[in-house]
């Protein structure tokens, strides 16, 4: 055992020199290489069209919804670069006669008071759709949003019974939107 003592003193000292050697210090920093994405053309959004008949004042009525990209605008530009059209909404809202009652077409332009600086510059028109009648006017749901994201501005454009448009900023929460 007095023979084993000194060999396993000897080999921890042995280990505990080696250990506190000084490991050559590398400047390598490991790290994800970013690539950026390829930049295409002017991104469009498809084209959308929608019709709803509808019952207001006890008169029936049918809606039309026209999303067109138009190059006409001037198009936005994401974080990487890429350009994107916006786009033009035309809304027609005809009598049971086919006379239109409402004939208008729509830009972002047309929320610049509603949209902050950012998505003024970023943002483009995007959704559009008919959302209720209510006893004086006909409510459609708006945005204007990044493109390619889930980033947008809620906007509320009613249009009353004299054919004139109020627009506000939708602050109802989804669970509200339900009722």
């Amino acid at each position: 055992m007095r023979k084993i003592l000194p060999l396993l003193f000897m080999a921890f000292l042995a280990g505990a020199v080696l250990s506190c050697s000084s490991k050559k210090k590398r400047d390598d920093i490991i790290t994800t290489k970013y690539e950026k994405p390829e930049i295409q053309g002017p991104i469009r959004t498809d084209d959308y069209k929608d019709t709803v008949a509808f019952k207001w004042l006890d008169r029936d009525y049918v809606c039309s919804i026209e999303r067109m990209a138009d190059d006409s605008l001037p198009k936005v530009k994401d974080e990487n670069g890429q350009l994107f059209v916006d786009n033009r909404v035309r809304v027609v809202i005809s009598r049971a006669d086919g006379s239109k009652f409402f004939n208008r077409e729509f830009t972002k332009a047309t929320f610049n008071s509603y949209i902050d600086d950012d998505f003024r510059k970023t943002g483009i028109l995007e959704g559009f759709v008919f959302d209720k009648v209510e006893p004086n006017e006909v409510r459609f749901a708006c945005s204007v949003s990044r493109p390619q994201s889930d980033e947008y501005i809620p906007l509320i454009l009613a249009v009353t019974r004299m054919g004139d448009i109020s627009i506000i900023r939708d602050t109802r929460m989804d669970a509200e939107l339900e009722d």
